[in-house]
């Protein structure tokens, strides 16, 4: 008898369990795919988070539910990376040259005057140089699943229009933390500080630093209007986003769903690359119309200033870095 009602415990306790387990494994079965970004929701990276979402979702079905949060909510750009490569947040994207912290010769693609517009862009990173990139990037915890387009910069100050290099000298301008990008200012004459894009517009406010380079997107969504008067339009970097997901997660997605995160991805770009295109064509008249005063520059004799530049890149990482500068220049 006490056999029994021993057996008869654990059978009850068992099914006391699988009651709890149940409904835990079945709520689990959805998959959060969490995507972060550091800016406001209309801006055109946020078109791409949202495309994405889209989908996903779409071809997903309920498995998936797609998180998408702008605004630097879950982190800065440095701190999303490394949520992606420690396993606790699925996407975010960086510029190329950001991750030349990881992989050092990636800095060289964003060396000033190297790109001549968005159509170039496309064609380097859709074609073999993406791959390439893709290789080196993939060694540091991420999967790299596409290409945005970060968009064409012009600096912005409080101080005077910049027209030529003389214009900039002295100036404090802010610049992302990647070296060849931050050089390609220093060789344009000005003073670059290297600042998170979320202390900015505080740092400006306060004449921390006298302004800083960036698309028209970034300049209009962030109302850098309010703190700067001059937007010069130097158009001296274009600069390209590597969409990423967690090597980690990445390896938990069954094979289905990490062919529907690709597919996604690659067709989110054209929707991302056109809000930008988009942006460029309308945001100058919505800055100039908020009071910002722009003016033309001499990118021809900031060109001239930036090529020692390209010379250090040549002599830090050798006949790879010639052969990279030389490829994007010729594709055409």
């Amino acid at each position: 008898m006490r056999k029994i009602l021993l057996w008869v415990g654990i059978a009850v306790t068992m099914i006391a369990l699988v009651g709890v387990v149940a409904p835990a494994a079945q709520a689990g079965t959805k998959t959060v795919i969490k995507i972060g970004t550091v800016v406001a929701p209309d801006h055109p990276e946020n078109v791409g988070a949202r495309k994405i979402k889209e989908l996903i979702e779409k071809k997903a079905g309920d498995r998936v539910d797609v998180q998408v949060f702008t605004d630097g909510q879950i982190g800065d750009q440095r701190t999303m990376v490394e949520n992606m490569r420690n396993g606790v947040q699925e996407i975010t994207w960086v510029t190329v040259g950001f991750f030349g912290s990881y992989e050092p010769i990636l800095n060289v693609i964003e060396s000033g005057y190297l790109f001549r517009d968005s159509q170039h862009s496309y064609k380097v990173f859709d074609g073999p140089m993406g791959n390439e990139v893709r290789v080196l990037v993939e060694k540091h915890g991420v999967k790299l699943l596409g290409f945005y387009e970060a968009g064409m910069r012009h600096i912005t100050n409080s101080v005077r229009p910049i027209k030529n290099p003389e214009d900039l000298k002295g100036l404090k301008i802010r610049t992302p933390q990647a070296k060849y990008h931050l050089n390609t200012l220093k060789y344009m004459g000005a003073n670059p500080v290297a600042m998170s894009f979320g202390e900015l517009y505080t740092a400006m406010q306060q004449k921390v630093v006298d302004g800083q380079e960036n698309p028209f997107s970034n300049i209009y969504n962030a109302k850098f209007y309010e703190v700067n008067k001059y937007i010069s339009l130097t158009g001296h970097l274009h600069l390209t986003h590597m969409v990423m997901y967690s090597a980690k997660l990445w390896d938990r997605l069954p094979a289905d769903l990490q062919q529907i995160v690709r597919e996604s991805v690659i067709e989110s770009q054209e929707a991302q690359r056109k809000a930008v295109r988009d942006d460029d064509v309308r945001l100058l008249k919505e800055i100039t119309a908020k009071g910002m005063l722009a003016n033309d520059a001499d990118r021809e004799a900031f060109k001239k200033t930036v090529m020692p530049l390209r010379e250090e890149a040549v002599k830090e990482f050798g006949p790879k870095a010639k052969e990279w500068i030389d490829r994007i220049e010729a594709t055409k």
